[in-house]
């Protein structure tokens, strides 16, 4: 009874942080950063409720797919202590640098997979309610892309649509993620008032304005074909489809045609050979492929990777600093900001992690079952974020999909 009780506090928390980190900001003036500094408190604070009821259980479950994730932490750590600045590396803060994503972050994350592995539940209600509060943020960026924000004016941010998260690129990795959680739920249930929430987040995702993420959804879009040869759920995709197509035309037309303009540069963007394609991306990576040039085996340091190219005078680096008035702290690619950050082997190790869910999870990835829709949100993740960067805004969503990942017998009770 009492292994039972711990077990239903370990699932509220796991609900309380994935619905609230996105979802909480501190609108003051004054405040240098007012969305990363309510939501990692609330990551630190609940991860660790979680931690001592997981130490209270006294249960240690070492399966198969654990043990690379165990030595990614394990040299990320070593990382972290022979960094440039090893506080930064393990704390993931300073007073100049840092997005909270230290090895204490990462280390966090892992924990938030374990505990979703053995002890979250999904139920209609508790992922029902998350889709509705998650839909605020949605219904808020889309009025940030038609200029209306009291908070933007209130606090002189540049406008944009960012809603809650802090950042289109991040909204956008938020929203894509979403976008596939409730559109598995519509298809679950196949009720019309459940289109809305996939149309919304679909709304968000094009009001972010970010390409790599539209290209994620392609992607994910082409792979859910597979699931027509299910006659039942045939006429709820096209449906779904249909509230897409609805919401590009809507958005589009009263625009005035933004969002098509900025399809239509997609193409260019892709010429990996100009160093400015991607916006810019294509030369940060040659600068974040220097450093893992320079540091194959242990990497910078997690969150170093400014000091790093600082320390050796990257000329690439000061050439982007020059042309554009800003540095560079991520690789703006997850798999090359880890291999530079924490060495190629920690890269290996965490991709042979995620690997090994995919691999133990195939039989019922394609069964049309919940692992179905839980697989296409980690692989939209995964797409996603060979354009984007890894914050604490939407990694805990991505660790906590692993976990359920993770577990064959994931089911959404009602």
């Amino acid at each position: 009874m009492k292994e039972k009780l711990i077990s239903s506090r370990i699932n509220n928390a796991l609900w309380v942080i994935v619905t609230l980190i996105p979802l909480i900001i501190i609108p003051i003036k004054g405040i240098p950063d007012i969305f990363n500094v309510a939501k990692a408190p609330v990551l630190v604070l609940g991860t660790l409720f979680i931690a001592y009821h997981l130490i209270q259980l006294k249960e240690i479950h070492l399966e198969q797919e654990a043990k690379p994730l165990i030595i990614y932490l394990a040299l990320s750590l070593f990382a972290s202590i022979m960094a440039y600045k090893p506080l930064l590396a393990l704390s993931g803060v300073s007073m100049t640098a840092g997005r909270f994503e230290g090895f204490i972050s990462i280390f966090f994350y892992a924990i938030l997979f374990y505990a979703a592995k053995y002890h979250m539940r999904l139920n209609f209600k508790n992922t029902l309610f998350f889709i509705v509060v998650q839909s605020i943020i949605a219904a808020y960026a889309i009025m940030q892309f038609f200029m209306f924000d009291p908070l933007v004016e209130y606090l002189n941010y540049t406008r944009g649509s960012y809603a809650t998260i802090g950042n289109q690129n991040f909204l956008a990795s938020w929203a894509l993620m979403l976008l596939v959680i409730a559109s598995g739920f519509y298809l679950k249930f196949r009720k019309y008032r459940y289109l809305i929430f996939p149309a919304l987040f679909f709304g968000a995702l094009l009001a972010s304005n970010t390409r790599g993420c539209w290209l994620a959804l392609m992607v994910i879009s082409l792979a859910s074909l597979y699931f027509l040869r299910f006659s039942n759920l045939r006429a709820s995709y096209f449906k779904l489809l249909a509230s897409f197509l609805i919401v590009f035309f809507t958005m589009n037309f009263f625009s005035e045609s933004k969002i098509q303009h900025r399809t239509k540069t997609i193409k260019s963007e892709l010429d990996i050979n100009n160093e400015w394609a991607g916006s810019g991306r294509a030369l940060i990576w040659k600068m974040s492929f220097d450093i893992v040039e320079a540091h194959p085996f242990l990497g910078t340091g997690p969150e170093n990777l400014k000091e790093a190219l600082k320390q050796t005078k990257n000329k690439r680096a000061i050439e982007y600093g020059v042309l554009t008035g800003h540095t560079v702290d991520k690789a703006h690619n997850d798999f090359l900001h880890i291999a530079a950050v924490s060495g190629t082997p920690a890269l290996l190790f965490y991709i042979f992690f995620i690997f090994s869910l995919l691999v133990k999870q195939r039989k019922n990835i394609f069964n049309c079952s919940v692992q179905s829709t839980i697989a296409l949100t980690v692989f939209a993740y995964l797409i996603q974020s060979l354009f984007n960067i890894s914050v604490i805004a939407v990694a805990p969503l991505f660790w906590v999909l692993l976990g359920l990942l993770a577990n064959k017998n994931q089911q959404v009770s009602t």
